[in-house]
């Protein structure tokens, strides 16, 4: 059974024949004026995937993204408990003065824990709740709209719920459990 023609001539001009393969096509090109034209053609079609251009670097994010995604899978365990120490793990920015550090992701109910800090005036935007949230506030003071919350209050947003705009007057440190 022999093959389209189109199909010949694309795989030529995108390299994809082996040697002996790309001889016989370039032979049966020099007869068959219709495989030549489509060669050609096909090499026109291909030529900006092989141009030099100009190397693009990843989003700054992106390296941040995946440290973080294998915390959480290592902080997942595997065996039957999970130690993160105060200096272990790493503080990701999430906004202006607001950072999160990944504690513990289960990766069958799809809950995670977090500690989240806000610098002094630092705020996050509203937000919905897709499950329930619990949060403890360590130290400082932290904001949901009206609600004043200080160092050993507990808050907790139900699934479906959503938070007004949250901000720490003078800093604080929360631990965020969070269902999925």
């Amino acid at each position: 059974m022999t093959r389209p023609v189109d199909e010949i001539a694309s795989e030529y001009a995108l390299g994809l024949l082996t040697e002996a393969e790309r001889l016989r096509v370039e032979n049966d090109a020099l007869i068959d004026e219709a495989l030549a034209e489509r060669i050609a053609w096909w090499t026109e079609c291909f030529s900006p995937l092989s141009s030099p251009s100009a190397e693009v670097p990843p989003p700054a994010h992106l390296l941040k993204n995946i440290e973080d995604r294998i915390d959480r899978q290592y902080a997942s365990g595997g065996g039957q408990s999970v130690t993160i120490r105060n200096n272990e793990g790493r503080w990701i920015e999430i906004a202006p003065g607001a950072r999160r550090k990944h504690l513990y992701f289960d990766q069958q109910s799809g809950a995670e824990a977090f500690l989240i800090e806000l610098d002094g005036g630092a705020s996050l935007p509203e937000h919905n709740h897709d499950g329930t949230e619990d949060c403890l506030v360590i130290e400082g003071d932290f904001s949901i709209g009206e609600l004043r919350l200080s160092a050993g209050d507990f808050h907790a947003a139900f699934a479906a719920s959503r938070h007004a705009p949250c901000r720490s007057e003078n800093g604080c440190r929360l631990f965020i459990k969070a269902a999925a």
